[in-house]
């Protein structure tokens, strides 16, 4: 730390620590016109700004949004704003002119408009803390991002990103210590622990210190109890947030990948069962289950499939011939080069969503 460089915008980000709160004092209008103005200046994927910020001024919708966080001080915060990818804009624009594309809700635009919205929030809580305001960033909005969009009446093509809660700080909290550089900051290619249990000790050890000696102490762990206990946390809403986002309109343009090319760090291992043969699924599609009767009662599956898996594009022109009669669940696996068994575990998801 000694041989940094040192000015007072880096004294303000090394001594960053999350505000949870405040005092009973509002963050004045000037401050808040300079917030939005260094928000507005902030870097921008190829300039389309794909993001939107929405200022939460209604103390009920606050206090729904804390519901939602699972944090009681995002509903007394004196400021609270969610950062949004904002697709929705520019697809309208893009109407205005009598242009309408197929990338407009791509995922690349989504991608886009997260980045947006994520630097835009940082470049927001440098410019409060140099002005003697904390804050603490809020993932927690996406608990339940679907509550959240239908409480902020957000239009297709649109995400809730990132929240942020600020004001002037009514605590001085320790600065927690950060991971050593050595386990994050690699040269030219990724490199790999022989014994990450080994490697992470020393930081161990430096947590459980900060933890026992801060005054606002609330736990006692170390660094990876603390990663053991957060992947062990499930928040059902926050797994299937790809669905949420699919819903707001969102094309993901996926393909089918084969199980044997799909990485994984750990898989579980199969138990010893005796073998047995596919019978019925739990909507009652059998292998000999007819593809055109499943089309009939769920036309938007024939769209999904060709979605998931290019091999499936046969049936744009099989569909009008008279061999779709005989086309099964069993044969359909086979054009995609699919086990039948995962491909009906798709198309019933895909039925559940609607």
């Amino acid at each position: 730390m000694s041989n940094n460089i040192v000015n007072e915008t880096i004294k303000n980000q090394l001594n960053h620590r999350s505000i949870r709160r405040f005092k009973d004092k509002a963050v004045e209008p000037k401050v808040i016109k300079t917030l939005l103005d260094v928000a507005n200046q902030t870097s921008s994927s190829v300039a389309m700004q794909g993001y939107s910020i929405i200022r939460i001024t209604d103390s009920d919708l606050k206090k729904e949004i804390s519901d939602i966080c699972m944090q009681k001080h995002v509903s007394v915060a004196p400021e609270v704003w969610i950062f949004v990818v904002d697709a929705y804009r520019n697809a309208k624009i893009a109407a205005s002119k009598d242009v309408y594309t197929d990338y407009s809700n791509s995922m690349d635009r989504f991608f886009q408009g997260f980045s947006d919205a994520l630097l835009s929030a940082q470049n927001v809580m440098v410019a409060l803390e140099s002005m003697g305001l904390g804050g603490v960033f809020l993932g927690s909005i996406l608990n339940d991002s679907q509550k959240l969009i239908d409480l902020l009446d957000l239009p297709e093509y649109t995400f809730p990103a990132l929240g942020l809660e600020f004001g002037y700080p009514d605590e001085n909290p320790d600065i927690k210590p950060r991971m050593e550089l050595e386990l994050k900051v690699f040269e030219n290619k990724y490199k790999r622990e022989e014994d990450y249990g080994k490697a992470i000790e020393k930081y161990d050890d430096i947590m459980r210190d900060y933890y026992e000696n801060r005054e606002d102490n609330f736990r006692l762990e170390s660094f990876s109890s603390h990663v053991v206990n957060m992947l062990s946390r499930v928040i059902e809403p926050r797994v299937k947030i790809l669905n949420t986002i699919r819903k707001q309109g969102f094309e993901f343009a996926l393909e089918y990948i084969p199980e044997n090319e799909i990485k994984r760090m750990y898989k579980n291992l199969p138990k010893e069962v005796d073998e047995e043969v596919f019978d019925v699924s739990r909507l009652g599609f059998k292998s000999s289950s007819s593809v055109k009767e499943m089309f009939e009662k769920y036309p938007f599956v024939k769209d999904y499939l060709l979605m998931i898996n290019p091999r499936f594009n046969v049936l744009k022109t099989i569909t009008a011939s008279s061999d779709f009669e005989k086309v099964t669940l069993e044969l359909l696996a086979e054009m995609g080069d699919m086990p039948m068994e995962s491909l009906i575990y798709m198309i019933e998801s895909r039925i559940d969503e609607e």
